[in-house]
């Protein structure tokens, strides 16, 4: 991830940050899809961050990015909504 489609995510010293291992697997999901089904086009996943980031200005970034992702999963039909809810309610 580099350039023009390069996602500004936390970073500590240049290195990326995470506070909790969650943070480094739903960024490693969102990676691996922007690459599989995008071309490494992290475009369509930005547009959805932007978006989650201004619906709840106050809610943790990393929080932010995983309701990106889970838009992104559900639009392009790798999950429905409702296998996310089975999943959160186990």
């Amino acid at each position: 991830m580099s350039g023009r489609d390069a996602v500004d995510v936390p970073r500590r010293n240049g290195e990326l940050a995470f506070d909790a291992p969650w943070q480094a697997r739903a960024f490693g999901l969102a990676a691996a899809i922007v690459e599989t089904r995008f071309d490494g086009d992290w475009a369509p996943f930005r547009a959805r961050l932007i978006a989650a980031i201004g619906s709840d200005e106050g809610r943790p970034y990393w929080e932010s990015w995983t309701a990106a992702l889970e838009d992104l999963l559900v639009t392009t039909d790798l999950v429905t909504s409702g296998d996310l809810d089975a999943l959160a309610a186990s």
